[in-house]
């Protein structure tokens, strides 16, 4: 876990949230994020896409995490089959990472409209919102 990122309270973002927000939505959390995410938003051929995402990162206002493989496993491993073929590396960071920081103490909430990401969080007791669908059922 980087150390400068700050203890306590964190928002966990998926792409969603960076792509459909011109700021990061985090109210007075650390706002962080995996590598696998930064690939993913940085692929665009999206222009602004990518200047947004480079000046986030500059400003400090998202850092990039790595998860630990320990939680990268547990994710993959409370997967069902379909999620399994559905499910993105950055999916399985990004849970990862949310149930890290969860377990390590931390108040955590993911933001993510990706309905297998939003699914798993639910099964792995993570908080999770939407962005657009904030109150889609995933049932």
């Amino acid at each position: 876990m980087d150390d400068q990122v700050r203890r306590g309270r964190y928002v966990v973002l998926d792409a969603t949230p960076v792509i459909v927000s011109p700021s990061v939505p985090s109210g007075d959390r650390a706002a962080v994020t995996t590598p696998s995410v930064m690939e993913e938003l940085l692929r665009t051929k999206r222009e602004i896409q990518e200047v947004r995402v480079r000046a986030l990162m500059e400003s400090g206002s998202l850092a990039v995490v790595q998860p630990s493989e320990a939680y990268v496993e547990r994710v993959r491993g409370s997967l069902s089959k379909e999620e399994k073929f559905s499910a993105s590396r950055a999916d399985v960071e990004v849970l990862a990472l949310a149930l890290q920081l969860l377990e390590e103490g931390n108040e955590v909430v993911l933001l993510s409209d990706d309905s297998v990401v939003r699914r798993v969080a639910a099964k792995l007791g993570i908080p999770c919102k939407g962005v657009k669908y904030p109150q889609r059922d995933l049932t």
